[in-house]
């Protein structure tokens, strides 16, 4: 039997890919910003997400665009013919950065 990724899935690629030693950081580093406010929750992020791309979420990354100075969460989306978009909004306020195919 065949079952889908869940956003328990995505939060595991959050916080447990990195290597492991790293992993506690950038866990309580989402954490730590989600609290503070300077980042949406993952709560708060997935209803944007539906709304820029419906679809099932494979993968999330909470990433440091230094250029900008901002938190970019990117993700991955499998829609119902079975494309896989990238998705990034900026994690601070939700905004819709970009939505590509990915190839």
């Amino acid at each position: 039997m065949h079952t889908r990724p869940s956003v328990a899935t995505a939060v595991i690629t959050l916080f447990c890919c990195p290597p492991l030693a790293q992993a506690d950081s950038d866990a309580d580093r989402a954490r730590r910003l989600a609290q503070e406010g300077a980042i949406l929750t993952l709560e708060e992020i997935l209803p944007l997400l539906r709304e820029a791309r419906p679809g099932t979420l494979i993968e999330l990354e909470l990433e440091y665009e230094r250029e900008h100075g901002t938190y970019v969460y990117e993700m991955e989306v499998l829609d119902a013919d079975g494309r896989l978009w990238e998705v990034e909004l900026d994690a601070s306020t939700g905004a819709l950065i970009e939505v590509e195919l990915d190839d």
